[in-house]
């Protein structure tokens, strides 16, 4: 293990108590300058953005830049190119900058769901978009036009929304998901028996002064499906890949999430063949974290997990280790590696990054996205779905709104002993903002 590693707790230790010494402090009483958010149009990265720019709970500056639809720039807008917050320490205030990744799926925001397996006459599991038509089942948000618009401030926060149209395929006759998660009927090879169907997403980030978090709240139109039991899919946004840890664009050093318990894994860099905790219970919020060196970078829901609006996706190592799970021979499905299956995390993380041909390469690629159950869609016939096969949660696949909404919590900082993103989650209440636009 390189030395590097293994003084990282030291270090970041070290760097903390520094931090901790010249923390800033708000005035008392704070004054006006510090509770107001400013939105201006500015150049960020060559590309035209929304800024918007907020003092924290520290009353340090934090600011988000959205890349505008059209204003020439290249490509669609939508979503999150530059991120800053500001730390303080023995030299002073530093500003970090998190800056989009210089890849095709760049930046931080945009929409992504994956079309759930179906089983199909020819015993065969596909999505449909890929086995009846051949093409991606889970297309990345960002390259999809989007209509934004900034919303009227209301008293110390400002909001910032998009709407984009996504596509999933589906049934034409519905086909109601059993109990077990599998569908009553084999699908058929005929294209003639499915249509893709329109899926408006409304995309609203929610910025509020005096709060470090930024709230990303997302709404999926379900009329144009009209009907339960036609589609079947995830949801991931927030998505996206950020060089959180200030342009070194170090190796993942740690990752950490929560559902029903806590998860994290206990070596640094994280590879596939590293160990992993995933079995103490969890009193907070759910949350997905990544770590590289003395940064980090963590979504968290609002809400407490009892309250959440998404279920998680199976996985069997939940509530385990990876000394005890499968005697200490990792993923038993097929994948040759120590961390849990790929296709069981709860969140779209690391899993996808590491590389596939070594369980000892660590990667500094930082895809970092929400994640949830396969099963959105399904009506009313499947009311619990599986979280492992002891344990299950409520369900409801395809509100009576038509209408699947949730908000993320999106948090930038340098990272703790215990997880920033996992103490923020453990509060007794959310440093995030919390006013609504409608």
């Amino acid at each position: 293990m390189p030395r590097m590693f293994l003084n990282l707790g030291a270090t970041i230790c070290a760097l903390l108590a520094s931090v901790a010494a010249a923390r800033a402090a708000c005035p008392s009483p704070i004054t006006p300058a510090f509770t107001t958010v400013t939105h201006s149009v500015a150049t960020v990265l060559g590309l035209k953005v929304d800024k918007y720019a907020w003092f924290d709970s520290r009353c340090l500056q934090r600011t988000v830049s959205l890349k505008q639809e059209g204003a020439g720039n290249p490509g669609h807008g939508g979503y999150a190119v530059q991120m800053t917050y500001q730390v303080t320490g023995g030299a002073g205030t530093t500003t970090v900058i998190v800056n989009k990744e210089t890849s095709s799926d760049g930046g931080f925001g945009y929409f992504v769901s994956h079309e759930r397996y179906r089983t199909f006459t020819d015993n065969s599991s596909d999505t449909i978009a890929n086995k009846i038509f051949h093409v991606d089942d889970s297309p990345l948000g960002l390259d999809f036009p989007v209509v934004g618009a900034v919303l009227k401030p209301n008293g110390d926060a400002a909001a910032q929304r998009y709407v984009t149209t996504y596509h999933h395929y589906g049934t034409i006759t519905p086909d109601p998901v059993n109990a077990d998660g599998n569908d009553t009927h084999p699908l058929p090879l005929t294209p003639s028996s499915y249509a893709n169907y329109p899926l408006p997403v409304t995309m609203t980030w929610v910025f509020q002064a005096q709060t470090d978090a930024p709230r990303y709240d997302v709404d999926v139109n379900l009329t144009q499906v009209a009907k339960a039991d036609r589609v079947g899919f995830d949801l991931r946004a927030p998505y996206g890949v950020m060089v959180f840890d200030n342009k070194l664009d170090g190796v993942v050093s740690k990752v950490q999430w929560g559902d029903r318990f806590l998860f994290a894994t206990t070596a640094a860099p994280v590879t596939r063949d590293t160990g992993w905790t995933w079995n103490a219970r969890n009193a907070g919020r759910r949350f997905n974290a990544m770590i590289a060196g003395l940064y980090e970078m963590g979504l968290y829901e609002p809400v407490k997990f009892a309250q959440s609006a998404l279920d998680d996706t199976f996985s069997e190592e939940r509530g385990s280790t990876s000394s005890a799970f499968n005697k200490g021979k990792g993923c038993a499905e097929g994948e040759t590696q120590l961390l849990p299956c790929d296709w069981e995390w709860p969140y779209q993380g690391l899993q996808y990054s590491l590389p596939t041909n070594s369980l000892t390469t660590p990667t500094n690629f930082k895809k970092i996205a929400w994640g949830s159950t396969g099963f959105y869609g399904a009506g009313p016939g499947l009311t619990r779905v599986y979280d492992t096969s002891n344990s299950s949660e409520a369900f409801v696949g395809f509100p009576a709104s038509e209408h699947l909404k949730y908000s993320i919590c999106i948090l930038l900082g340098l990272t703790t002993a215990n997880g920033l993103t996992q103490t923020a989650a453990e509060a007794a209440s959310p440093n995030c903002a919390s006013t609504n636009f409608p």
